[in-house]
């Protein structure tokens, strides 16, 4: 089986879900640990993993998948477990060679983490920030409690935040997502009949690469199999670093796990919501623009781009 690294990219305590990022030749390795051999980009399933647990997997690029488990610990142990029996090496920090092995060019150990951190970044507004980095922390090497806030919001330059998008069914969010991410895709098991309505991708917005996930449409329902995706989906909007509420002029707003971030009025051709902060049309693009900017700038903020301090975008710094 070719080679896979894995990632935890949720903090590694107990939650309602969790996530685990695979990187490398994923197909072979999901077909092990699902039994489903075909695995196309950008269409998210509900599975088994094994005999473990049931949850989400989407690939979101041709080498990246992820895994949406329950997120209590002894799931996440045994998956772990299996998935080393499988071949998929941990990736953490604390292993292998040093930076300065690594990137033996560097002038010392912080361009070195730099220079990783480069290397692992998805976002093309990490590049020159980091390249700055040595000479800032050189400079001022102490961080106060507001830059190790900043810092966590920076990060996800490098490691890309989870944005949610969910709303009653029917109001244009498969619509919206599919303009935004390029492609159509939609959340199927392997049986006739189970199609729903979901979308997951990455994709760069003006600078910020983001985990695009359109959850099922909100509603009650007797089938099974949708019950549980958008149960699941709820629980996925506990842990996204964005949250936004989509409807139209003839919806409801969704009742939510928590507060949105952002509320979306759609079909704004048709007619807007007064109540949104942006009101869009897939169909003619009106709003799509501002809406990018809005969720860039909500999980990046400009400020935070343009503050001159260091940043601690690697936990080895000191």
């Amino acid at each position: 089986m070719a080679e896979c690294r894995l990632i935890q990219a949720t903090a590694n305590h107990p939650g309602a879900i969790a996530i685990l990022q695979l990187v490398g030749d994923t197909v072979p390795l999901l077909a092990a640990l699902t039994d489903i051999g075909d695995w196309p980009v950008g269409h998210p399933r509900l599975a088994r993993f094994d005999d473990i647990d049931d949850g989400l997997v989407v690939r979101i690029a041709d080498d990246i998948a992820q895994l949406m488990p329950h997120g209590g610990p002894r799931v996440l142990q045994r998956l772990i477990a299996c998935l080393t029996d499988l071949g998929v090496r941990i990736e953490d920090g604390e292993d292998g060679p040093s930076p300065l092995e690594v990137y033996p060019e560097a002038q010392d150990e912080i361009e070195a983490l730099a220079l990783a951190a480069i290397a692992r970044a998805q976002s093309p507004l990490a590049i020159d920030l980091l390249l700055d980095q040595p000479r800032r922390w050189r400079s001022a090497p102490t961080l106060t409690e507001a830059d190790e806030e900043r810092s966590r919001r920076l990060n996800r330059l490098i490691d890309p935040p989870i944005v949610v998008l969910a709303g009653p069914a029917n109001v244009g969010k498969s619509t919206l997502s599919n303009a935004l991410l390029g492609r159509s895709m939609s959340i199927a098991l392997d049986e006739p009949g189970t199609t729903r309505d979901y979308t997951a991708g990455r994709i760069e917005l003006t600078g910020l690469v983001v985990d695009w996930h359109d959850t099922p449409g909100l509603r009650d329902t007797s089938d099974p199999i949708e019950a549980r995706a958008v149960e699941l989906a709820r629980r996925l909007m506990d842990f996204a670093d964005l949250l936004l509420a989509i409807t139209d002029a003839d919806h409801y707003w969704p009742d939510l796990p928590r507060c949105p971030d952002l509320k979306i009025g759609s079909k704004c051709d048709l007619a807007g919501r007064p109540d949104a902060d942006i009101n869009v049309s897939a169909v003619t693009g009106e709003g799509v623009a501002s809406l990018v900017t809005a969720v860039r700038d909500r999980l990046v903020p400009p400020e935070d781009l343009n503050h001159p301090g260091p940043w601690r975008f690697d936990p080895r710094l000191p």
